[in-house]
């Protein structure tokens, strides 16, 4: 994924889990970087991994394990950002979870490590119906584009949902 979708999911856990009275901004950046961070594995090659290493692109950090102990970690350290940490934890844990599967929908690359540490093998869901995208600056090539203009219709429900403004911003600017 071009990790448009990512950033759109973040959205939409932030407003979610803010609701209407909680720190949207807070939220909303909370989450589009756990929907994110398992792309910090893009890094690996820089920090010494060689061929095999299970810190490549959509190894360890994409891992369903990763996600639980970032979700856990996240409630720990954070608080619950107007919620129980236990809440926040859930949810944190599902949103950098929902990075690994959607990329597990995608049509490319070597599948997705969702088992490590218990196996390597890199698994593609049954169904693959997100075009993989060109890493770095290939993004901007005309089959980067097509890809990222192919999420943001599938994903603008999400993108529509976390931007729209809550009802507390809809009331502060109707006249009196």
């Amino acid at each position: 994924m071009a990790s448009l979708g990512h950033v759109a999911v973040g959205l939409a856990a932030g407003r979610l889990h803010a609701g209407e009275s909680g720190p949207r901004a807070a939220s909303a950046l909370l989450f589009v970087l756990l929907a994110t961070f398992p792309d910090a594995d893009v890094l690996a090659r820089c920090l010494g991994a060689g061929p095999g290493s299970p810190w490549l692109h959509r190894g360890a950090l994409h891992s369903l394990l990763v996600a639980a102990v970032v979700g856990v970690a996240a409630g720990a350290l954070l608080g619950g950002l107007g919620r129980s940490r236990l809440r926040l934890a859930l949810a944190a844990a599902a949103v950098a979870a929902s990075h690994c599967l959607l990329d597990a929908l995608t049509d490319g690359g070597r599948g997705v490590a969702l088992l490590w540490p218990w196996s390597a093998e890199r698994i593609f869901a049954a169904v693959r119906p997100i075009p993989v995208a060109p890493i770095g600056l290939r993004v901007a090539s005309g089959w980067g584009l097509r890809v990222l203009a192919w999420e943001l219709l599938i994903f603008s429900p999400f993108v529509f949902y976390g931007l729209w403004p809550g009802r507390r911003a809809s009331r502060a600017v109707t006249p009196r």
